[in-house]
């Protein structure tokens, strides 16, 4: 039964992806193989960080800068930032993530932290350290909290937490879009079965990929090396993660005047200016509302902006079918829904990085 889950395991990396054709190891040619190579040593080529192998700089960017803040231990333990990741992934609702962070809290020998944080009851933690930080993590979505205007950790610790914050806030959506809905295969139910096979996968998957040796800065081989944009100063304790970040600023500028209208662009900013974290109503006449206005022959494009950015998992193949009756390639599908992603993340970032500005 062992081996059978393991099988199918493996396999689900490949077969959970929707909408788009990811590429693997097999697949991948020039900078590509070289990223997922890179992945695979660092890491392990999980479905989550195939889904932007259909654009190579979108692929980049987001490996790069993973990398460099969630996957190097530099100041903060690895653990600490599943805790984070696993957080995060609950309040976004991304079942998929939800299931692989908090088995890979397992892997480094915390099972019980694992099963209070899934089951909701952190605040029963004795270390003051993790429960601080499982509450900050929570309230990432609300900039309100005083929690996110006193964090509970230090500028030292900045960019490794609140990069992975960001990392899985931009991540949990992209995931809620284009893959299903766990890392198991459906036929193990959410039961007893499912369970112990979450045990399984944090005794030999997962634990092979928290253990890996990583070495900072090798990622940047696969960006533009600009100088570090001032914006991103509360970053430079770790120069390779500011970097990273600069890099992906110049991307979404790119793909921005490439693929989005100015209508939609403004549309769009306006609403993540006033954006204070919530979650929109039940239905879609909230989006029908915003994009009332934008020309006919757009509106596939808002549509998916929209959605993509704030009900990721309210997106169906009809909105998907839409889109690509204007732009047929995954590369743009993809790079459009990330450059909305990115752009809220960046939002949820702002109040996040504020006790870090003066």
């Amino acid at each position: 039964m062992i081996n059978i889950i393991k099988k199918k395991m493996i396999a689900q990396n490949g077969q959970a992806v929707k909408y788009i054709n990811a590429i693997g190891l097999k697949g991948a040619t020039g900078i590509t193989k070289k990223i997922n190579e890179q992945i695979t040593r660092d890491f392990g080529l999980a479905g989550p960080l195939t889904l932007s192998t259909p654009s190579k700089r979108v692929h980049a960017v987001r490996w790069v800068t993973a990398r460099e803040c969630f996957i190097v231990e530099t100041h903060v333990k690895r653990v600490l930032k599943e805790i984070v990741a696993t957080s995060v992934a609950q309040i976004n609702k991304c079942p998929y993530c939800e299931d692989a962070h908090s088995t890979s809290i397992m892997s480094t020998g915390n099972k019980s932290i694992s099963e209070i944080i899934t089951n909701g009851d952190w605040q029963t933690i004795e270390d003051d350290k993790i429960k601080q930080l499982i509450s900050w993590s929570l309230n990432t979505r609300n900039p309100n909290a005083l929690i996110i205007k006193n964090p509970p950790f230090s500028k030292e610790e900045a960019p490794e937490i609140i990069g992975t914050a960001m990392t899985f806030h931009s991540t949990n959506r992209l995931v809620n879009i284009f893959l299903e809905e766990s890392p198991l295969p459906s036929f193990l139910g959410n039961g007893f079965i499912k369970r112990m096979a979450l045990n399984f996968a944090s005794k030999t998957l997962f634990k092979s990929m928290v253990e890996k040796q990583t070495v900072i800065g090798d990622g940047l081989q696969f960006i533009n090396n600009y100088p570090i944009a001032v914006q991103f100063n509360w970053a430079t304790e770790i120069p390779s993660f500011a970097k990273a970040l600069t890099a992906e600023n110049v991307l979404l500028t790119e793909i921005e005047e490439e693929l989005i209208s100015i209508e939609i662009v403004e549309l769009f900013i306006e609403k993540v200016n006033n954006w204070q974290g919530e979650e929109m109503p039940l239905g879609r006449n909230w989006l029908t509302k915003i994009i009332q206005n934008i020309n006919e022959k757009d509106k596939p494009i808002a549509n998916l902006v929209f959605l993509a950015a704030f009900a990721p998992y309210s997106i169906a193949k009809n909105d998907i079918d839409e889109f690509r009756n204007i732009y047929k390639s995954d590369t743009a599908l993809v790079e459009v829904c990330f450059w909305a992603i990115q752009k809220t993340t960046n939002r949820i970032g702002e109040w996040m990085i504020k006790p870090f500005q003066n």
